[in-house]
Parts: structure tokens; C-alpha cells; sequence
């Protein structure tokens, strides 16, 4: 190809062949925000206002899809379910209150409704018009909740890893739960329009439960809600932070098309262990170099992960998880120039 357009690069990619270039997806939804000036609380009631920023950074910066959404998908899913929320003028908010305290609690969980729970609704209009501005040109990518992570929100983390030693069956019962939310909300994301459904599951990465937790307590969750956004023609995509690499083949039998990977994690040896049966995604990182790096460094970096893992394609250049709200704008318009001009150079 010549000159590919955004969606025939991202399907290149995930089929794993070259197109005219590496695509190239900055996870990024906050840091938006300084293009339009909107307020980061603001944008959370405002689908528009969020909509608007998204925009604006694919239009500007000319990254090849948006994350179509404006925080932790198992925040806002948490809130929905009943969890009290803290919004800190000028950061992103957290969960300050668990609606389940006890084992008990499980069965008074209701899934929320996408349409009407929370601020769910303002999400879901907020894909909508992203997506009616953009329509098939540029993929529209969001995040669901991994049930696991879903799951640690609306109990606690740390006594959700303890409690899978000291009760399992009320573990298994609680995901199971977050597992019907996260399932009803990535069926109503692709309705909306979503092209990609990433699953993010940050409390199921190595550093938190070991492989064979991660098969018995996340994977299931995992698969169902990829069963069920893929029936509805969706890509599938899986975001677990952190040094992931134990986890690479678990990753891979989840059914995802796309592996997010961290800025910990080897490309190089992901490609040669993985790269023909999946598409990587990453990673540069989001802090020592997007955040507080110069330009320079960010376009070595980019350079750095093409060579590491774009040779063949199935490689999506990319932050290594969210941008940071602050990171300079120019920061991400460096990752996105270094492709194009390493690409050209490099052919």
C-alpha cells in the first residue's frame, strides 16, 4: 500500500501484515484535554465537551484511531454499581467507598444499564458522537472493565488477593458478577459504534496473582466478555500493565487479536515468542518518556520499539499504557512523526 488510510492500517496490523506504515495509537483520553481547554471533572458530565477533546487530539496530532472514553472503564462501571466516587479538581477520580463489604454484599449487586446507570449514558453518548464524527476512516477503540479489576474495585484489592487464598468461592462469585457488568457494557459499546473492545485488567498482571491465579480467577472472565463483543463483530484487544511477559501465552489463549504491552516488557522477545499468532501493541513509556522526555527522546524511542517488533507488521505503535493528563502534546505528535518519517527512511 502506497497510502493507507487509518482503519486499512490498524487491519494490516492485526492480520499481521505491513501497510504503508506502523499505525500508530497513543492510549490517550485525559491528556486531550489541552487542546480544548476543558476542565478533567468537567468532561465527565459533558459527552460533548468530551467528544470535542477527543477529537481534536486525532485531528491535530493525527494519531490512527481514538479511545473513545474519559476514565477507568472499572471506575466508571464501579460508580454505576454503587461504589462512591472522589473527583479531585485537575485528576482523574477514585473510588473512595466499596459497595461490597462482605460475602453477603455479591448478591445485592445489580449489572447496571448502560442506557441509565451512573454515568454510563454519558460514556455511551459519548462513542456516539465520536463515532458519527468519524465514521469507518479512523477505528474507534474503548476500554472494558477486566472483571477481575472490576471486581478489586468494588471490594478492595488487597482483600480481594487475600481472599482468593482464604475464600475462593466468594472471589469466584463476585467476578462472576463484574463479569455480567463488564459483558453488558462491552455489548452496548459496540452497539454505539466501537470498532475495538480492550479489555483492561491491570489487577491481574503478574505482580499481583501468579499465572495459574490468573487462569483460574481473570481468564474466564476474560474469554466471556471477548465471546461476546466478538459475536457482535468487534476486535478484541487485552491491556494488562506492568512486566506482562510471564503472562504472554495466557494472554494469547484469551482469544485477543491485540496484546497491549507495557513499557516493561521486551518487544523484541515478545515478537519472536508471540508475533505470529497475535498483534502487539506499545510501548513506550508513559513516564520517564512521554510525560517528562523531550521530543528527541520520544521519536528514539518510537524508533526503538519499530525496530524492536514492526519488521513483517502485526505492531501497533503506542504508549505503554495511558498518557498521563500533563504530558506535553508535542510528546505524542513525536511518537506519531517518528513513525511516518522512520517508515519512509526505513523503505
Amino acid at each position: 500500500m502506497s497510502s493507507a488510510t487509518s482503519s486499512e492500517r490498524l487491519t494490516a496490523a492485526i492480520e499481521r501484515r505491513e501497510a504503508d506504515r506502523v499505525p500508530v495509537i497513543p492510549q490517550i483520553t485525559y491528556a486531550t484535554a489541552q487542546l480544548t481547554g476543558v476542565g478533567l471533572v468537567e468532561a465527565l458530565h459533558s459527552p460533548e465537551k468530551t467528544a470535542e477533546a477527543l477529537l481534536a487530539g486525532q485531528r491535530t496530532i493525527g494519531y490512527d484511531a481514538i479511545y473513545a472514553g474519559w476514565e477507568s472503564s472499572f471506575n466508571l462501571l464501579a460508580e454505576a454499581m454503587g461504589c462512591t466516587m472522589r473527583y479531585p479538581q485537575g485528576d482523574v477520580p477514585y473510588v473512595i467507598e466499596r459497595i461490597v463489604k462482605d460475602p453477603g454484599d455479591v448478591e445485592k449487586l445489580a449489572i447496571p444499564d448502560p442506557a441509565r446507570s451512573g454515568r454510563l449514558p454519558i460514556h455511551m453518548r459519548t462513542v456516539q458522537l465520536v463515532k458519527r464524527e468519524v465514521g469507518e476512516a479512523v477505528p474507534v477503540f474503548v476500554y472494558v472493565p477486566g472483571p477481575f479489576t472490576l471486581a478489586g474495585q468494588l471490594y478492595d484489592v488487597d482483600r480481594l488477593l487475600r481472599m482468593t487464598v482464604k475464600d475462593p468461592g466468594f472471589i469466584q462469585a463476585l467476578v462472576e458478577v463484574a463479569t455480567a457488568a463488564s459483558v453488558r457494557y462491552a455489548e452496548a459499546n459496540v452497539d454505539a459504534g466501537v470498532d475495538v473492545v480492550v479489555v483492561a485488567d491491570p489487577t491481574a498482571g503478574p505482580s499481583l496473582i501468579s499465572p495459574k491465579m490468573f487462569e483460574r480467577f481473570a481468564a474466564p472472565g476474560i474469554r466471556k466478555v471477548f465471546d461476546a463483543a466478538g459475536a457482535k463483530g468487534a476486535v478484541l484487544s487485552l491491556h494488562i500493565c506492568g512486566q506482562s511477559t510471564p503472562l504472554l501465552e495466557r494472554m494469547c489463549e484469551t482469544g485477543a487479536q491485540i496484546l497491549e504491552l507495557d513499557h516493561m516488557v521486551d518487544l523484541a522477545k515478545a515478537k519472536a515468542q508471540i508475533g505470529d499468532r497475535v498483534c502487539l501493541q506499545g510501548n513506550i513509556d508513559p513516564a520517564d518518556v512521554l510525560l517528562t522526555g523531550t521530543p528527541d527522546a520520544v521519536a528514539e524511542a518510537a524508533r526503538r520499539c519499530i525496530d524492536q517488533a514492526g519488521a513483517g507488521g502485526g505492531f501497533i505503535l503506542s504508549s505503554g499504557c495511558e498518557v498521563p493528563p500533563r504530558a506535553p502534546i508535542a510528546n505524542v505528535g513525536a511518537m506519531v512523526e517518528a513513525a511516518r518519517q522512520y517508515q519512509r527512511r526505513a523503505a
